[in-house]
C-alpha cells in the first residue's frame, strides 16, 4: 500500500494533543499517505454525560492549523484504510477500515486499565497503542489484539524540548519565578476535587502565588461559569481554555486533582500533587478500590476538605522533592521513557498494521 488513506478521528477536543503529534510525524516522514481528521456530530455535555464532537468553533481551530478536515457525512465516501482514536467508543465506525487506539487515558475509573469484562470491547480494534509498560501488562493478558506500549503521545512535545517550564509560562503571561498551583479536576461530581475546594480557590494565589484552572472538557457549565469568574475577579488566577493539559502541568510548582488522569500527568512529570479525596467518591457507580487511580494514592498528599487542600499545598512548597521517589517509579510504569518518540512509535505501529513496512522502514532511513 503505497498511499494509505489514514484517518485520525477525534470524539472530543480533549484527543487533539494524543493524536497530532502522530499525524504530523506521518505528514514528515510519509509524505504519500492521505490524512483526514474528523469527528462525530457534535452534542453539548449535559448533566452526568460527556458530550461528543466538535462544535463548529473547534472545527475552525483544526482548519487552522492546517490540517485536513473532512465533513462527517463524507467519511463513508472516503473510506479510509485506518482510523485513529483516543477513545474506546467504537459505535458506528462501519467505514474505519482498520481501527487504532491511542488510549489517552492513565486511569481506569472501572472502564480501562482493569481486569473486567467490559475491557473486551478493546478487541474491537485493530491495534491498542498504550503509555507505558504498566498499561500494557494489564491489557495485554486480556485481549486477543496488540497491545503495545508506546508512550505517551502528548508528552513528546516536552520530550523533544519543544516544550519546557519556560515556554508553557510565557505561554500564560506567568512571571518566571512565581510560585504556580494547577488545579487540575475530573467532572464527576462524585469524584472531582471541585465540589470540595469551589470558590475557596482564591486563598490558593494567597502569598503571591498564581493559580491555573484547567477543568475537564466534560466539566458541568456552572463550573466552567464559576471559574471563568473568578479568573476575572483574582489577576493571579487564570482559566485556562486550551484542551491540552500538559502545557498547564509543566508551568506549575504544585497540582491539585482527584482521581483525574491529571494526577498520573503531573507525577510523570515529577510535580508535586495533592490528590483531593471527594467524600462521594464510593457512591460512584463504578467505584473499584483496585483501580490504580486508588492504590497509588500514597504519591501524593491526600486532602478530605478545603483546609487541608490548604495545608498540603503549603507544604509541598517547601519541601518539594517529598515523594519524588515515588513519582519517578509510578511515571516511569505509566508512560516510560519521555524521549520524544512516542507518536514516531505509534506511528510506526500503525504503519505495520496497514502492511506498509517498507514505509515504515523508509521513513527511518532503512530499507527493506
Amino acid at each position: 500500500m503505497s498511499d494509505p488513506r489514514i484517518l485520525f478521528y477525534l470524539k472530543r477536543n480533549l484527543h487533539l494533543p494524543h493524536l497530532e503529534p502522530i499525524l504530523r510525524w506521518l505528514e514528515v516522514n510519509v509524505p504519500s499517505a492521505l490524512i483526514k481528521v474528523s469527528a462525530p456530530p457534535w452534542i453539548a455535555p449535559t448533566e452526568g454525560l460527556p458530550g461528543s464532537g466538535l462544535t463548529s468553533e473547534e472545527i475552525e481551530q483544526i482548519k487552522a492549523k492546517a490540517l485536513d478536515w473532512l465533513p462527517y457525512e463524507d467519511l463513508a465516501k472516503w473510506s479510509p484504510d485506518a482510523t485513529i482514536m483516543a477513545d474506546a467508543d467504537y459505535a458506528g465506525l462501519h467505514w474505519s477500515g482498520k481501527l487504532v487506539n491511542v488510549n489517552h487515558g492513565l486511569i481506569s475509573k472501572g472502564w480501562y486499565y482493569t481486569n473486567k469484562p467490559g475491557v473486551q470491547r478493546e478487541n474491537q480494534a485493530d491495534l491498542i497503542c498504550v503509555p507505558g509498560p504498566h498499561h500494557a501488562s494489564v491489557l495485554a493478558p486480556m485481549l486477543s489484539k496488540p497491545v503495545i506500549a508506546t508512550g505517551l503521545v502528548k508528552f513528546d512535545p516536552v520530550g523533544n524540548g519543544e516544550l519546557t517550564r519556560e515556554s508553557a509560562r510565557n505561554s500564560f503571561d506567568l512571571p518566571p519565578d512565581a510560585e504556580v498551583v494547577a488545579l487540575a479536576p475530573t467532572f464527576n461530581m462524585e469524584l472531582s476535587a471541585v465540589p470540595v475546594l469551589a470558590d475557596r480557590a482564591r486563598e490558593l494565589v494567597k502569598n503571591g502565588r498564581h493559580l491555573l484552572i484547567k477543568l475537564h472538557g466534560m466539566a458541568p457549565p456552572v463550573w466552567q461559569e464559576m471559574y471563568r469568574l473568578l479568573a476575572m475577579l483574582e489577576e493571579r488566577i487564570h482559566y485556562v481554555e486550551s484542551s491540552n493539559l500538559t502545557p498547564t502541568l509543566m508551568a506549575a510548582d504544585v497540582v491539585i486533582s482527584d482521581v483525574s488522569s491529571a494526577f498520573m500527568e503531573a507525577i510523570a512529570l515529577d510535580r508535586p500533587i495533592v490528590l483531593v479525596d471527594n467524600p462521594l467518591q464510593t457512591r460512584y457507580f463504578n467505584y473499584d478500590p483496585d483501580d490504580i487511580e486508588y492504590r497509588w494514592r500514597d504519591v501524593g498528599l491526600r486532602a478530605n476538605n478545603a483546609d487541608e487542600i490548604m495545608a498540603a499545598v503549603d507544604r509541598c512548597f517547601v519541601n518539594p522533592s517529598e515523594k519524588s521517589d515515588l513519582r519517578k517509579m509510578y511515571g516511569h510504569r505509566l508512560v516510560g521513557d519521555i524521549d520524544g518518540h512516542a507518536s514516531e512509535r505509534a506511528a510506526l505501529a500503525i504503519l505495520t498494521l496497514l502492511g506498509c513496512e517498507d514505509l515504515a522502514l523508509q521513513s527511518i532511513g532503512l530499507s527493506s
